[in-house]
């Protein structure tokens, strides 16, 4: 009798001990973003089209949900800020992906932090213009 009251004291103790403050992360990618409450961040982003800096890889750097500063890579170079608007913030992905009227999309999720690692924009309504493929990653957090 005394064993089996001990043993059920410690099994419930090694319950009552669970970390209650830690909660799942949200199974909504944009929910998992917006949950980490991330305004100051780098990321590093490819965007691959039939335009002006196809496929080059820069760094962006945002400063209160706005694009600070965006750096070529390959040569560490910063990119003019006329060019600013050809790069996109996590938010930004965010706000192409749940807009009402979009054209056709596939999208993969950062699974940390949730935000769209690849955005395939192929519009369905412009062929002509062929679309726009983001690749963004190397999250971190200022």
């Amino acid at each position: 009798m005394r064993i089996r009251l001990e043993i059920g004291v410690l099994v419930f103790s090694l319950f009552a001990c669970k970390d209650q403050t830690s909660q799942p992360l949200p199974p909504d990618p944009y929910e998992r973003w917006r949950s980490y409450s991330l305004h100051d961040y780098t990321i590093d982003q490819i965007r691959t089209c039939y335009c002006l800096s196809d496929g080059q890889v820069v760094r962006i750097t945002v400063r209160s949900d706005t694009i600070a500063l965006v750096t070529r890579l390959a040569d560490m170079t910063p990119v003019p800020i006329t060019q600013w608007t050809w790069y996109l913030t996590v938010d930004s992905l965010f706000g192409i992906i749940r807009s009402p009227k979009r054209d056709s999309l596939v999208v993969s999720y950062n699974s940390q932090y949730g935000y769209p690692e690849t955005l395939d924009i192929n519009p369905q309504l412009h062929p002509v213009d062929g679309g726009v493929l983001y690749q963004t990653s190397n999250l971190r957090v200022r």
